[in-house]
């Protein structure tokens, strides 16, 4: 048994178990080095410029075993999430270990950084993240630069992009 397999949240799991998200996402160290290195100037069909204010995806994932990214959104009745439910979702994530390290509000979104340590290291983080539109939830396991976190997720629940993330990811 390896402690690795830990290092992401257990509350986080559970909560996407019991409250189906719109969109959800998993991604691999592997998957991850090979999105970097794609070409966003020869894929064609979406303009390059959508992606122009994306941080390096390289620099982005250096330190990055696993991601999981769950989206909510409010205009999805059947994946809607009460402010309440998110709000005990933080807790239950405090609870496990994981402390808040920065919290922030980025163009209409609240954001809360929680990293886990484990002898003295990060092993994981959680970004909880509150918009307009909805919650979004990044489990990260690793040691990424928190500052790229933020950067990504800005990007990523950019209210500014003509393409949004469900419309990425189809």
């Amino acid at each position: 048994m390896t402690l690795s397999g830990f290092a992401q949240s257990r509350s986080v799991e559970r909560f996407r178990e019991d409250n189906r998200p719109s969109t959800k996402l998993f991604f691999y160290k592997s998957t991850l080095k090979m999105i970097s290195r794609i070409d966003l100037a020869a894929l064609g069909g979406a303009s390059v410029n959508e992606f122009s204010d994306m941080p390096p995806i390289g620099d982005m994932i250096k330190g990055i075993e696993k991601v999981k990214f769950f989206l909510y959104e409010n205009s999805d009745n059947r994946h809607a999430v009460g402010g309440a439910k998110f709000k005990a979702l933080q807790t239950k994530v405090e609870e496990e270990g994981y402390e808040s390290m920065m919290s922030a509000r980025v163009e209409g979104m609240d954001m809360n950084v929680m990293m886990k340590e484990r002898r003295g290291k990060p092993k994981g983080f959680v970004v909880l993240i509150t918009m307009e539109q909805g919650f979004s939830i990044i489990d990260i396991e690793g040691y990424p630069d928190v500052n790229n976190i933020l950067k990504f997720s800005q990007f990523m629940n950019s209210n500014g992009s003509s393409m949004g993330l469900k419309e990425a990811f189809r």
